[in-house]
């Protein structure tokens, strides 16, 4: 429930999204404070490490947050949870004390706390540092990882002028530091969302806990852990984040050997802002789908395979749909079926990968 005195952010019923799902909020002791975490959905666990701010119940209370997680809890046992200090996790605590460490056991004692001998993990944004540091000490724990929008290196996200200034002002006038954060992370955003996500920035945390979690953010550096991770690892990246820069997605997929990156259109930092279909469809299928690969193995059903070719071939739809006396319809069809199965954003993309892998 709401602290007193906290006012909670309009509610809207979400879009296309299954009613009869709903997170339950629990808790856990980390350290002698209550960690609150979310669960919603039933399958394979799939943890979300916490981002810089979060708010389970306010978050839930946005049709765009409960759509993604709802596609996500389709298939997955889908956790989230407030890191101390925010949300509706234990505020007071010494802010001084939270570390990268103290965060990484957190993380620790939340996946023993859920009783799963492994689980995936989606890391978004800055979680990104986190979760490589968990997978790197545990790796037996984790079946695989998702960044998006993410890095390995948080220096690199502002210059250190730049950076002290942003703590500065989130410390000294949280409302208008709010504010400030929240036009970058909704770059083209009409003044009443910038205004609600700073109100709600202001709702999950206070002004030291906000800038705390900012220092933090900067100082995250886990280059070195990215370099020895040896787990199946999806890198998804928006090339027109003003959050963080795509150069930084891509440099975090060179550190990861074996790191399968994937381009995503769009300038929302997090992945339910704006058009979350392409990355839903990349995750889905690293997630849940066998990979296609140059040994003769295909996701892909024969019509699909047909309809793949005629894509490189240069057919659009209506096209494909007269070559194969098929409806438009169903052309379009399998083509998102082809789209999702190859965790590709594009038809050009998807039939370039299939040419390269040997499937059409």
């Amino acid at each position: 429930m709401a602290r007193a005195g906290q006012k909670l952010l309009p509610s809207a019923a979400p879009r296309d999204y299954p009613q009869h799902m709903e997170q339950e909020i629990r808790f856990c002791t980390v350290e002698g404070r209550r960690l609150a975490y979310a669960t919603v959905g039933e399958g394979p666990l799939l943890v979300l490490p916490t981002w810089w701010l979060s708010h389970l119940e306010l978050d839930w209370q946005q049709a765009d947050v409960q759509t993604f997680v709802g596609q996500l809890a389709a298939r997955h046992r889908v956790v989230r949870y407030d890191r101390l200090g925010a949300g509706l996790s234990d505020r007071d605590v010494d802010l001084a004390s939270i570390t990268h460490e103290t965060e990484v056991r957190t993380l620790e004692t939340l996946v023993d706390h859920l009783g799963e001998e492994r689980c995936s993990f989606l890391a978004l944004s800055c979680a990104g540092t986190l979760a490589a540091r968990y997978a790197l000490r545990h790796p037996g724990r984790v079946r695989s990882l998702v960044f998006y929008n993410s890095y390995a290196d948080g220096s690199e996200l502002a210059s250190p002028e730049l950076g002290a200034a942003m703590v500065g002002l989130t410390r000294a006038d949280w409302r208008v530091g709010s504010r400030l954060l929240a036009s970058l992370f909704l770059p083209r955003g009409a003044s009443a969302d910038i205004s609600q996500r700073a109100r709600y920035k202001r709702a999950a945390a206070g002004a030291e806990a906000a800038a705390r979690f900012l220092e933090l953010n900067f100082s995250a550096d886990a280059r070195d852990e990215c370099r020895r991770l040896r787990l199946p690892t999806l890198v998804l990246q928006r090339q027109s984040d003003s959050a963080v820069d795509a150069r930084l997605g891509r440099e975090l997929a060179a550190l990861i050997p074996g790191a399968r990156f994937v381009p995503l259109a769009g300038r929302g930092h997090y992945p339910w802002d704006g058009d979350p279909r392409e990355g839903l469809r990349a995750i889905a299928s690293f997630l849940e789908g066998p990979v296609p690969s140059a040994n003769g193995s295909s996701p892909l059903t024969s019509r699909e395979t047909e309809v793949l070719q005629l894509v490189a071939a240069g057919l659009n739809n209506r096209q494909i749909a007269s070559s194969l006396v098929v409806s438009e319809h169903t052309v379009h069809r399998h083509v998102a079926n082809i789209l999702r199965k190859l965790a590709q954003s594009s038809r050009a993309g998807a039939a370039a990968h299939a040419a390269r892998v040997g499937l059409i």
